[in-house]
C-alpha cells in the first residue's frame, strides 16, 4: 500500500521529491488520474494547476486523465497514479460510493498504485470522516446529512488538514474525544505510507 496524504498536493520540494520516488516506472511513463468534483471556475483552476504542477514534475500532459465523479464513471483510464482532490468531504465520500468509484480506488491501493490526497481526498482514507464536521472544519458541513461516515479504511490515522496554530485548542478536543490518531498537518506536509512505513513529510 502506497499512501501520500497531504493537506494541499504537492506543494512542497520535499513532497515531490517522495512523490518520484514513490513511482514504479520512469516518471514520464506513469499514467495519472485525477479524481475530482469540480463545477465552478474556481474549482476548475485547482484542477488546471494541478495537472500543470504534475507536468512539471516531468508527468506527461497526455498520460494525465480526469474523473469528475459528480457524474456517473463509465470508462476508467488505465493510470498508475490515482490523484483525489479536495472540496466537500461529505459529497466526495457520498459520490465515490454512488459511482462505484470507492471499488475502482480499494483494488488500485491493493495492487500496489499510488494514492494521492488532497485535503478531503486525505481524510476519506480513515475508517471514518467525522472529524470533517468538527471545530472550524464545520465550514465543511454534512449538507447532504450523509449518514454513513465509514471512509475507505485504508489507515487508523485521521488526517486533519489546513491546520495552523490558532485550532490548538479544537485539535486536542478533537484528540481526546476521538478513539484512534489524528494527524494535524500543515499545508505543505504530508504522511507518507509505504507498507508497513509511516513518515510525516514536513
Amino acid at each position: 500500500m502506497k499512501l501520500l496524504l497531504t493537506s494541499d498536493g504537492l506543494t512542497s520540494k520535499k513532497i515531490q521529491k517522495e512523490f518520484l520516488k514513490l513511482l514504479d516506472k520512469p516518471t514520464s511513463e506513469n499514467k495519472v488520474l485525477i479524481m475530482h468534483t469540480a463545477n465552478i471556475p474556481r474549482r476548475w483552476r485547482t484542477v488546471r494547476k494541478i495537472m500543470k504542477g504534475l507536468i512539471r514534475l516531468g508527468i506527461q500532459k497526455k498520460n494525465i486523465s480526469l474523473i469528475n465523479i459528480r457524474h456517473k464513471v463509465s470508462k476508467i483510464p488505465e493510470f498508475d497514479v490515482l490523484y483525489s482532490l479536495g472540496g466537500n468531504t461529505f459529497y466526495i465520500l457520498d459520490r465515490v460510493r454512488k459511482t462505484g468509484f470507492d471499488k475502482v480506488i480499494k483494488k488500485a491501493v491493493k495492487r500496489g498504485k499510488l494514492y494521492i490526497g488532497l485535503s478531503a481526498g486525505s481524510m476519506i482514507t480513515h475508517r471514518t470522516i467525522e472529524s470533517a464536521d468538527w471545530g472550524e472544519r464545520r465550514k465543511d458541513r454534512n449538507k447532504i446529512r450523509l449518514k454513513n461516515l465509514k471512509g475507505l479504511n485504508f489507515t487508523n490515522i485521521a488526517i486533519f488538514p489546513h491546520y495552523k496554530k490558532r485550532l490548538d485548542g479544537e485539535v486536542k478536543e478533537l484528540k481526546s474525544k476521538a478513539n484512534y490518531p489524528i494527524l494535524a498537518l500543515k499545508d505543505k506536509q504530508a504522511l507518507l505510507i509505504n507498507g508497513k512505513t509511516k513518515r510525516i513529510i514536513k
